[in-house]
């Protein structure tokens, strides 16, 4: 991979020399393009096994997954970067056995998605149109895990739905950190870098600097936020969600040892605690709404 970012840091200076909007433009691409990786047995089995159906939308044809009780309330469930839908579905399992009706669908890019790339624009409007679709009469709760959060908090940020439970799998903080660290793998000029983070602003119409999830986080009205976070997670720090508990209200930090970014997904200890939180907020909620 090392030698791959170093020939393209060269193809990049290279073209940089006759114009740095052509090598900010190709620079600005590569950064969307996605690495899905082969999916498990269970997550084919998931994918045939799972009711799901197709709705249009301006990026592309998506296929919405359901599981659980349709009169139940709804969880919109979005997976991380490089990911897929099957990747949740064994929280998936635990929300149908509690009456849940769980939406899944493949981000832009993702999973079963023709597309080769993606951004955090077009998620979000793929995000809207599904929510637009199944049209919950009443608060629904979103499960999110890693860049999902991110999908999540700027969409619905946007609006002003209510919603009822929140479940990030690990958080982002902000989306500039990853620009410093594109220049610094790609050892990209400060005139490309400021050029792609103008480039990012303006396809996601506010500054780049401005997409902290805690402060979209912060313009929500929600009942619960539940964080699970690995200590040592080397993906996402867990900083993040320390950040994002100490800001926000309502908030309540999970923490493990040692169980991955990714392979914390099917952790057991993780599954049982999620099980329990899902029951305790909605006993609380009914509490509240006596």
């Amino acid at each position: 991979m090392k030698t791959i970012e170093l020939l393209l840091s060269y193809y990049i200076k290279f073209i940089s020399l006759f114009s740095v909007k052509s090598a900010s433009d190709f620079t600005f691409k590569l950064f969307q393009k996605t690495q899905p990786r082969t999916m498990l047995v269970d997550e084919i089995e998931f994918y045939a096994n799972a009711e799901h159906f197709t709705i249009s939308t301006t990026i592309e044809p998506i296929e919405i997954y359901t599981k659980g009780n349709k009169n139940g309330e709804v969880v919109f469930m979005l997976h991380g970067w490089n990911s897929n839908l099957a990747r949740l579905s064994s929280f998936a399992e635990i929300l149908a056995e509690q009456g849940f009706y769980c939406v899944l669908f493949d981000m832009p890019g993702h999973g079963k998605s023709t597309l080769k790339s993606t951004n955090l624009k077009m998620n979000s409007i793929v995000f809207e149109a599904v929510i637009e679709h199944i049209n919950p009469q009443s608060e629904f709760s979103v499960l999110t895990h890693s860049f999902g959060s991110m999908v999540a908090s700027y969409t619905l940020a946007r609006n002003n739905r209510t919603i009822n439970q929140l479940f990030f799998l690990t958080t982002l903080n902000q989306f500039e950190p990853f620009f410093k660290e594109l220049k610094n793998r790609l050892r990209l000029s400060d005139k490309i870098m400021n050029r792609i983070i103008d480039m990012g602003g303006d396809l996601l119409e506010e500054p780049v600097q401005q997409l902290i999830v805690k402060e979209k986080v912060k313009k929500l009205t929600y009942k619960n936020l539940s964080i699970f976070h690995d200590k040592h997670d080397k993906i996402l720090p867990y900083s993040y969600s320390e950040l994002l508990v100490s800001e926000v209200p309502n908030a309540r930090l999970f923490s493990y040892e040692n169980i991955g970014h990714s392979k914390m997904l099917q952790n057991e200890d993780l599954l049982a605690d999620f099980e329990q939180v899902v029951k305790r907020n909605r006993e609380e909620v009914q509490l509240q709404d006596v």
